[in-house]
């Protein structure tokens, strides 16, 4: 949406509706815990190895077995695929400077030397190497084997714990080491001198010389030379490799990018081309797939994608571009430091900050709302934008609050940057859009709705939890970049028909469909198609106006045209094992080439709820029969009325209960932390869905 339409559209909301009724007090959502203002990055001693911890991190991507993980430029982390064991819990997680990934663990080393693990203890060898590692300081990077973990120290030596049993861990006694890897069973560490030392079953490299980087991951050691060539130890034929600035090593293979963002590879499956990609810094190389970081902070994943590893779209390591406006720099970074992202991210040296009356950004100042981000000098690339930052000073306080406050009931002006900045909110955050009420106009309203113009409003008891130290912003929101089908797509229907909530396509399927909701709350959608016709196929609605825990939508299923959520019924018979739908009157239907839920990216529905567009993971899924309770069934799947759940035991005995219920065992770790998607549709015998015969599917949020 451009700037234009999007401050129109502010401004026409900021006098709409009172909403009341539907979902009155379902958007209640559990804020994180962050500091007041995230400190800058503490510069670790130098140890004469120019292992000095960075200013400012500038991104950087890391592949495991079945997930993939991002580090943002502002010390924050990102993460894609299954969660099997919790390594992907990672969202967090603040002031890092560098993030590693192994089979079923991930680890981030933080600005003041100290280490963050995400997993569950199994990825080492027992609970007491976990600990022994997560006790670690004064640590510059870390790298994960099979079933261990070696760190580099900033004065240049090395520590390792976990399986010993090859003796990877035998790392005591390293000194002068400035770059550390790993492989399954053995520890690398590149020395000042440009040679290489090992530990475990490490393939020979004693005979290698001014190695500059080095990289490993399964039997493979890598390295980069101060030529621009690489050393393999795989025997891939890279002899024609040159003009590198990296190598990436894993036992998917061997990749290189070169100065000028091309990419060359080595890799088990031949069949995977790089060579048409562009602009890329840097890689990472997991057990199956390839993961690229571009020069704008987006990323790409080439490779096995059965667990979503590979579903890196919404990885935005780097501050980015959205209309007129640069996002992502962390509260309370100086110029200087933001100036090392901005090169990064532009590859110009000459990248710099500017005053509004001209005149350069001091280097000691703070990065702030309003200020000119030039690509080149001279060349402006966009206005910055801090979230939260509603006054231009860099500081995220009460004052911009009151500022948005002033805004709403007195008319105060603010910049279109401003706007943007007091939309510091995300779809975690909706709850504060109902504890508060704007005065607009003389009249008292409350807002119940996932506009921009909420946006606002909500960032009011963001900014002052901040500000409290009670919560926190996300410069990175999850919501600030439109990537795919269903954003697009719901992006170009709400501009037909405003009372379009989110969108919804289904892969295997031809449920293809907006969701809506009607202001009213009279169920006008049950009956009444998108362009407000009245009919029996109606339109998919959603059961509530606003994101909450439990996130609840339904469409009908037409038989006989075999459209809205019928095939709904399709994926219930396929993975129950029918080789035709049971409806045979109607449909009948081969059921081939759905989705099958024992893969895990098949049973993962992408769906935009709220303006947000989110993955949802299927735990449970079955069909009550006619005759049984509504209030037993529908109301309480729901979490209707008086069936809200309103404490951990409630949504745990919920969530037990789906689970038990379910046809097909999905294995899916499920907590009372989870948010929730409900969907459903009738029964499949046009009477018993007159007696509350519905099929349900329950999904928990993976993004």
């Amino acid at each position: 949406m451009n700037t234009k339409k999007w401050i129109a559209l502010l401004l026409a909301l900021l006098t709409a509706f009172a909403m009341v009724g539907c979902g009155g007090d379902n958007t209640d959502q559990p804020i994180d815990i962050g500091p007041t203002e995230t400190p800058a990055p503490t510069e670790a001693p130098d140890s004469g190895l120019g292992l000095a911890q960075p200013a400012a991190p500038v991104g950087m991507v890391a592949a495991g077995s079945i997930h993939t993980v991002g580090l943002r430029a502002d010390g924050t982390a990102v993460s894609a695929g299954h969660d099997t064991v919790g390594q992907r819990k990672v969202s967090g997680w603040e002031n890092l400077v560098f993030i590693a990934a192994g089979d079923t663990m991930t680890a981030g080393v933080k600005a003041d030397g100290t280490l963050v693990l995400a997993g569950d203890g199994t990825a080492l060898a027992d609970s007491a190497s976990w600990e022994a590692a997560a006790a670690w300081t004064g640590l510059h990077s870390v790298a994960i084997g099979k079933a261990h973990m070696a760190g580099l120290k900033t004065d240049g030596t090395a520590v390792a714990a976990g399986d010993n049993a090859s003796g990877q861990c035998d790392v005591t006694g390293w000194s002068d080491i400035v770059a550390i890897a790993a492989g399954d069973a053995f520890t690398v560490g590149l020395t000042s001198a440009g040679t290489l030392m090992t530990a475990g079953t490490a393939p020979d490299v004693s005979a290698w010389k001014d190695v500059v980087s080095v990289s490993a991951g399964g039997d493979v050691i890598a390295a980069l030379t101060k030529d621009g060539t690489a050393l393999v130890s795989n025997g891939a034929d890279v002899s024609a490799w040159s003009g590198l600035s990296s190598v990436a090593a894993g036992a998917f293979g061997v990749v290189g990018v070169k100065e000028d963002g091309a990419v060359v590879a080595a890799l088990s499956d031949a069949s995977i081309d790089l060579s048409a990609e562009a602009n890329v810094v840097s890689a990472a190389v997991g057990a199956q797939h390839v993961v690229l970081m571009h020069r704008d902070g987006t990323a790409a994943g080439y490779g096995a994608n059965d667990d979503l590893q590979c579903a890196v779209d919404r990885f935005f390591l780097r501050p980015h571009v959205e209309g007129a406006f640069l996002i992502g720099f962390r509260p309370g970074m100086t110029i200087a430091e933001a100036t090392t992202v901005l090169k990064a991210l532009t590859g110009s040296e000459t990248a710099s900050f500017t005053k509004e009356d001209g005149t350069a950004a001091a280097p000691a100042d703070r990065i702030a709302t309003g200020l000119t981000a030039n690509s080149a000098e001279g060349t402006p690339l966009a206005t910055v934008v801090l979230m939260g930052d509603v006054t231009c000073d860099g500081a995220i306080e009460e004052a911009d609050a009151q500022a948005i406050l002033d805004y709403l009931e007195k008319g105060t002006e603010l910049s279109a940057a401003a706007l943007r900045a007091a939309s510091a909110c995300t779809d975690g955050d909706w709850g504060k859009i109902r504890s508060f009420k704007a005065t607009l106009n003389g009249e008292e309203k409350s807002y119940y709705t996932y506009t921009e113009a909420n946006r606002v409003i909500a960032g009011v008891n963001v900014i002052r939890d901040y500000a409290a130290g009670t919560g926190k912003i996300a410069q990175y929101g999850d919501w600030n970049r439109a990537t795919t089908t269903e954003e697009s797509k719901f992006e170009a229907a709400y501009a037909e028909n405003a009372d379009t909530v989110g969108y919804m396509v289904l892969e295997g399927t031809n449920i293809d469909y907006p969701i809506m909701f009607d202001r009213t709350g009279k169920w006008y959608y049950n009956d009444h198609t998108f362009d407000k016709e009245k009919s029996e196929s109606a339109s998919v609605y959603s059961y509530y106006y606003a994101y909450g825990q439990n996130n609840v939508f339904t469409g009908h299923n037409s038989r006989p045209s075999g459209s809205m959520f019928h095939q709904l019924h399709h994926l219930q018979e396929f993975n129950l094992g029918e080789a035709t739908c049971v409806h045979k009157k109607y449909c009948g239907k081969e059921l081939k080439d759905l989705p099958d839920f024992n893969v895990y990216a098949d049973r993962v529905w992408t769906v935009n709820l709220y303006g947000v567009e989110t993955r949802y993971e299927i735990f449970a899924m079955y069909e009550t029969k006619a005759g049984c309770s509504i209030e037993d069934t529908l109301y309480d799947n729901a979490w209707w009325g008086n069936h809200k759940k309103s404490s951990e035991a409630e949504v745990t005995e919920w969530v037990n209960k789906q689970i038990g219920l379910s046809e097909f065992k999905f294995d899916t770790t499920v907590t009372a932390e989870d948010t929730f998607l409900t969907v459903f549709t009738c029964g499949n015998e046009h009477a018993d869905a007159n007696e509350n015969a519905r099929l349900y599917f329950f999904l928990k949020r993976v993004d």
